[in-house]
């Protein structure tokens, strides 16, 4: 068996970008140009690494057709995609992170990681299945490999629960929709259709009016007749920027986008963590706090992003 500890970041991406593009079709050879082009690579750069990598024996190429993964080659890569896709929803559904973020990351922590903390990761998320963006979780075992891909929201009975697998929509419903709270890894509920297919949607942050085309980029995960616990404990959310002088909040939802809430999180405000409101300027801007032992100042504007779950006196 090859010591996969030898590959490079750049080689396990190279078996990883190859087992993506033919995820499904597995004796089908994938074309230099299509690597190329899926890596934002030259050709020959493709050439030079593909040959060291038929070299170790992980690879075939096959003259005029393209490349193949060998038995070795896929099982690394499917080992590599496992923890990428674990990440994945770690990150989504724990840290509370947007997708496109969770999977930058993700794609850096899989080369880190090790067979025995994605089986932990596993059985923590209660070994899922797929990811997502709905693609199936490679399993280190003989069973067969469950490939439930998510079903369009529309078909999801009214009062029933479901988490939000993907956005299937162009970059501005992409954007409107996870701006509202309709992101993967919510759980949304159905409570009426419109004649024209229009739906009126209990999520996250409330409930929300979906067009019929809104409601159709939507796909989830199975329903079930759970009750949705993120809106009943949304009524117990208040800004964090509301708290008074001493008071404590859970934190438990950042609206923030962007650089700003990477920053935000890089200062250890997080989901989970507990925060204490230390000082209020005279004119109520900036709002000053304790998280983690450590003093941090906030625009009352930035606070006001920050859902928390208050902490009664006392506890």
């Amino acid at each position: 068996m090859f010591d996969q500890t030898k590959l490079s970041e750049s080689e396990e991406m190279y078996l990883v970008t190859i087992h993506r593009i033919c995820e499904h079709c597995r004796d089908t050879a994938i074309p230099i140009p299509e690597i190329a082009e899926q890596l934002k690579v030259q050709p020959v750069s493709v050439n030079q690494m593909i040959k060291k990598l038929a070299e170790a024996d992980l690879v075939r190429y096959l003259p005029y057709k393209g490349v193949e993964l060998t038995d070795e080659g896929r099982a690394i890569s499917a080992r590599i995609l496992r923890y990428r896709r674990l990440w994945e929803i770690f990150l989504v559904k724990e840290l509370k992170m947007e997708l496109d973020q969770a999977d930058e990351l993700a794609c850096h922590l899989e080369h880190s990681t090790s067979v025995d903390l994605a089986d932990r990761l596993a059985a923590f998320l209660g070994n899922p299945q797929v990811c997502y963006h709905g693609d199936p979780i490679p399993q280190m075992t003989d069973a067969p490999q469950e490939t439930f891909r998510g079903i369009p929201l529309q078909h999801v009975k009214l009062g029933q629960t479901s988490p939000v697998m993907r956005i299937n929509g162009d970059a501005v419903t992409e954007k409107y929709l996870i701006g509202e709270g309709i992101r993967p890894g919510a759980r949304v509920r159905p409570l009426a259709v419109g004649k024209d297919g229009d739906m009126l949607l209990e999520c996250p942050d409330g409930r929300l009016h979906l067009s019929t085309e809104m409601v159709a980029a939507v796909i989830v995960g199975a329903p079930s007749d759970q009750p949705l616990k993120e809106s009943e404990e949304t009524s117990k959310m208040v800004p964090l920027s509301t708290l008074k002088v001493g008071e404590r909040g859970v934190i438990d939802k950042i609206k923030i986008k962007g650089a700003t809430r990477q920053r935000l999180m890089a200062m250890g405000l997080v989901v989970g963590e507990t925060i204490l409101v230390k000082r209020v300027a005279p004119l109520g801007d900036p709002i000053d706090f304790v998280i983690k032992g450590y003093d941090l100042s906030l625009r009352k504007t930035e606070a006001g992003e920050i859902m928390v779950n208050p902490v009664k006196q006392g506890l």
